[in-house]
């Protein structure tokens, strides 16, 4: 995995001998020598990841972290921060200014190449997700990325390897986050919790109370779909730099190292679900955006770009089976008219109750669509002429047998037009078949509207 770090350290020795151990994995390591320089780098390079030195005589590191994660440029870039002390208060200051992790000197390749792989994955994830979040924004939707704290909303599950633990840190959790802190020390208690309601994060320490590995647990829940994107934080109880690093790789976005400090838990955990309501964000606009790529905004049914596709499948599908398959167009009579006389909104009102009369008498496997202006399309999978024929009269009745209420009191008198093509065993082409329920539509429309009309036999009136 490549990808371009940041060092921002004053002392040229330390740049080069970081450069160094990095360029030996083919990462593109860029280096700052002071405060404007690093920020101006930062910025106009955008890095995966950037180090930072703590001990600098003429750079303050935590206020460069700080206003590295002010700043919306940069505020997604994990930083690291390195240090020559392994200072509890200096590390729970750098992480309360926003830094991802600490590093201390000498830095263990082990402990630098584990961190960075893991932020260069999670990092490269997010980048993602805003690439297709710009798509979406393009098509319309507004997006505040501003950083959002953890709320009451948010909850915490503890895997902890005694009740005391679990109780100690849920404390911690909930006083300094206001979230919702909750724990279990045994392995089944903890699954049947994660069923039943899947947390925002997850600690995992690494012995449970029942002797289960914290590992395989952790592995599990990263692995799991329902859990997949759940913040995971890893405590490591046996002091060993190797269960960290193999923490990470297996999909814990941080851990925790002994001394077990439960304001460090507190910082790291805010840090997580920081990033969890982020990427969530993005996850929640990519899904809007491609809901709105593929449905008719005024009535929420699919629109005919998104239909062209689908029934090509749906066809495909009912050849398969060798399975009727039934197609039917309808168009709202003397639209217009609704129009002129009571106005457009109340048109765009018309066609947005006859979209949820559609939905109403339309069984879950068929597909409601708007092609466009008064005119939609409905798609019957297993359903042969007669079938067919009976669903369309029932949909001509729901629009026609009821007046359509407007928002200022006002009834509007509606009737459509409807033409039906079926495809006997999935037999033909889709385009055929359009053509045909479109031909018999226009039979509809000749003969005085408000009835169905087949393909396969003369107009039926109402």
């Amino acid at each position: 995995m490549s990808g371009r770090i940041l060092v921002i350290d004053d002392v040229a020795t330390n740049r080069d001998l970081l450069r160094a151990k990095l360029g030996t994995a083919y990462y593109d390591v860029l280096v700052a020598e002071n405060e404007d320089e690093a920020l101006e780098l930062a910025r106009r390079q955008q890095p995966s990841i950037v180090l930072i030195d703590v001990m600098m005589q003429t750079i303050d590191g935590f206020a460069v972290c700080k206003t590295l994660k002010a700043d919306p440029a940069t505020a997604q870039i994990p930083v690291v921060m390195v240090t020559a002390i392994d200072d509890p208060e200096d590390r729970t200051r750098g992480l309360d200014a926003g830094a991802d992790d600490f590093l201390v000197k000498p830095i263990s390749d082990l402990a630098l190449f584990a961190r960075v792989r893991n932020l260069m994955r999670m990092g490269f994830a997010i980048e993602e997700l805003q690439l297709r979040s710009e798509a979406a924004q393009e098509l319309g939707l507004t997006t505040n990325f501003a950083p959002t704290e953890p709320t009451p909303a948010q909850s915490v599950l503890i895997a902890a390897p005694d009740e005391a633990t679990g109780a100690r840190w849920g404390e911690a959790l909930h006083e300094r986050l206001s979230v919702g802190a909750s724990w279990e020390t045994e392995s089944r208690a903890i699954e049947a919790a994660i069923a039943q309601d899947v947390p925002d994060a997850i600690v995992v320490h690494q012995q449970l109370g029942d002797g289960r590995d914290g590992l395989k647990l952790l592995a599990d829940i990263a692995r799991a779909m329902a859990t997949r994107h759940c913040a995971l934080l890893f405590v490591v109880d046996d002091d060993d730099m190797r269960t960290a690093a193999k923490a990470l790789d297996l999909g814990a976005w941080d851990y925790l190292m002994a001394p077990y400090d439960p304001f460090e838990l507190a910082v790291r955990m805010r840090s997580q679900l920081r990033r969890k309501i982020y990427s969530d964000k993005l996850r929640t606009d990519v899904q809007d955006g491609l809901r709105m790529a593929t449905r008719d905004p005024l009535t929420g049914l699919y629109n005919r770009r998104y239909a062209q596709h689908q029934l090509r499948i749906m066809m495909e599908r009912a050849r398969e089976e060798a399975a009727d398959f039934a197609l039917m167009i309808l168009d709202l009579d003397f639209f217009k008219q609704i129009n002129d006389v009571h106005g457009h909104d109340a048109g765009d009102e018309v066609l947005a109750q006859i979209a949820r009369r559609l939905q109403e008498n339309v069984r879950g496997v068929d597909l409601a669509v708007r092609l466009g202006g008064e005119e939609f399309c409905l798609a019957l999978p297993g359903t042969s002429q007669d079938d067919a024929r009976e669903a369309a009269e029932r949909i001509r009745r729901a629009v026609c047998g009821e007046m359509f209420l407007m928002r200022d009191g006002t009834q509007i008198e509606c009737t459509v037009s409807i033409g039906i093509a079926v495809a006997p065993a999935g037999e033909g082409d889709v385009d055929s078949l359009l053509r045909s329920a479109d031909r018999a539509l226009y039979r509809s429309k000749a003969d005085g509207r408000d009835r169905v009309s087949t393909a396969w036999d003369s107009c039926e009136k109402a």
